[in-house]
């Protein structure tokens, strides 16, 4: 079996990778919220993780595991990512001018009302 070398797979379109995010956000139980925004560079993947049972730290989790998520997001969508897990309250708001929104995820909290 012959590997498809990287540059020759299609450029996946916003939808896609919008489609792609949702996939990976609906199969990991752990993130609570994700946000995603496309710059020239890389996909920068933002997360909160669920409440830990025992209080919550999110560290143990988001070390366990985010060397794998960041992979399999890069495989999911075709593209360089940065994951970042965001401890505060809050999502980041508004993206720069040379970047855009491409998911914003919450729906595993009905009451958060995305900004």
């Amino acid at each position: 079996m012959n590997a498809i070398p990287r540059c020759s797979l299609p450029e996946p379109r916003p939808t896609d990778i919008a489609t792609a995010l949702e996939d990976w956000y609906c199969d990991h139980a752990a993130i609570r919220h994700l946000w995603a925004v496309e710059t020239p560079s890389a996909l920068v993947i933002s997360v909160r993780l669920e409440p830990t049972a025992d209080g919550d730290d999110p560290l143990p989790v988001w070390l366990a595991h985010q060397h794998l998520w960041s992979k399999d997001l890069r495989v999911r969508t075709q593209r360089e990512v940065q994951l970042k897990l965001i401890i505060a309250d809050t999502f980041p708001t508004g993206a720069d001018s040379s970047s855009a929104i491409v998911a914003e995820l919450s729906w595993r909290d009905p009451w958060y009302l995305q900004a």
